[in-house]
């Protein structure tokens, strides 16, 4: 039998002309936009080979705060009193985009059985059950008339899944064709042996620098909530993204392509949450990643996360002025799923945030369910 994993817890390019406004173009507010790149994005910084260098991969997807600079999102405006006057626009993402459907991240606790053949992509998957801790389904285990359990594999995190079959699967708790998609991108490691003010002198040497080349046919999708009209895009435009300035092309969806509701539902008896974007869950009060969110109510009972990654910003150094990548926070990667002993800290899906307003940028988007990983087999 296959063993469950341990799930803790029991240089420079210049950017396209940008796209000219005229009297016929439509301007608009808001709405699902797609943001394709136009080559390989490069995402955080390079590292010395050999120290820490298993820590270059991990900047992928682009994170909120990256986003919102490519998007150009307006800021929150306060008054000479200090009160807020605008608040800005709400982020949602990312997700993924083939332009059919919206993709999230395949929750941790799945599995498949048999184990999956090489470069196969599986269609039958199954969803963990918790009894104190994370088990398989009883039909998959072992029995007092059968000491075989079938043989299994761990495939959550590893393959993309649409939103529409999400819900389904969660609840059933089985599904014979799930519709998973391999990873739409492809991580090439580039070597450097210079660098000043974190960009790129020369060629061939020391220094390790990932960049993410997404497949064709594919984008990747957020939605900006503009309340106050205080968004005003035309229906596509270039910005760029990455280190390098990867220009990317942004399109404004038509209404109604995208089925969101799901990703905003009232749950009212919720106890349980999958973390559909990355999230940066601090401690109470204090900067300090924990990978589940804390609150001042109903506590933790159990949840599957991998391990955090790296998450940076931006700030001035006391010996320059010059702005300067400096360390931050670990962001809990999407996947991830939460239980917890009594009603869960929200009650509608979308992005929660227990300090900090992290959420206004699309982060620790939860969706919600109520009890469906206790249910009797």
């Amino acid at each position: 039998m296959g063993e469950l994993p341990h799930f803790s817890g029991s240089a420079g390019t210049r950017s396209p002309e940008l796209v000219k406004e005229n009297d016929e173009e439509m301007i608009m507010t808001g709405g699902w936009y797609s943001i394709t790149p136009t080559g390989p994005l490069t995402i955080g910084n390079l590292t010395p080979v050999g120290q820490n260098s298993g820590q270059v991969g991990c900047r992928w997807p682009p994170n909120g705060h990256q986003l919102a600079a490519c998007l150009d999102l307006p800021k929150p405006i306060k008054n000479s009193q200090g009160q807020p006057q605008s608040t800005g626009c709400q982020l949602w993402g990312p997700f993924w985009y083939n332009g059919k459907e919206l993709y999230v991240m395949l929750p941790l606790p799945v599995y498949i059985t048999p184990p999956l053949e090489t470069n196969k992509v599986p269609k039958e998957i199954f969803r963990c059950q918790w009894r104190d801790r994370w088990v398989i389904r009883s039909e998959h285990q072992s029995s007092d008339d059968d000491e075989t359990a079938a043989e299994i594999e761990m495939i959550g995190g590893r393959f993309l899944i649409g939103g529409k079959t999400l819900m389904d699967f969660w609840k059933r708790g089985h599904v014979e064709s799930a519709g998973l998609q391999k990873f739409p991108w492809k991580e090439l490691t580039l070597s450097h042996n210079s660098r000043e003010e974190f960009q790129v002198k020369d060629e061939n040497g020391f220094f390790a620098e990932m960049t993410t080349l997404l497949e064709p046919g594919w984008s990747i999708l957020v939605k900006v909530i503009d309340e106050e009209n205080c968004y005003d895009k035309p229906e596509s435009w270039w910005s760029v993204l990455g280190a390098g300035g990867t220009p990317v092309l942004i399109t404004r969806l038509k209404e109604g392509l995208i089925e969101e509701t799901w990703l905003s539902q009232n749950c009212p008896n919720a106890t349980g949450a999958v973390l559909l974007t990355g999230a940066l869950w601090p401690k109470v009060n204090q900067k300090i990643s924990l990978p589940y969110p804390q609150t001042g109510g109903t506590t933790i009972k159990g949840y599957a996360a991998e391990t955090g990654i790296p998450w940076q910003s931006r700030s001035q150094r006391k010996t320059r002025q010059a702005l300067a990548l400096t360390p931050g926070e670990w962001m809990t990667p999407a996947g991830a799923v939460y239980l917890w002993d009594g009603p869960a800290p929200a009650q509608q899906s979308g992005p929660f945030s227990p300090a900090f307003k992290f959420d206004a940028l699309g982060y620790g988007h939860l969706w919600l369910f109520d009890n469906q990983l206790e249910e009797s087999e």
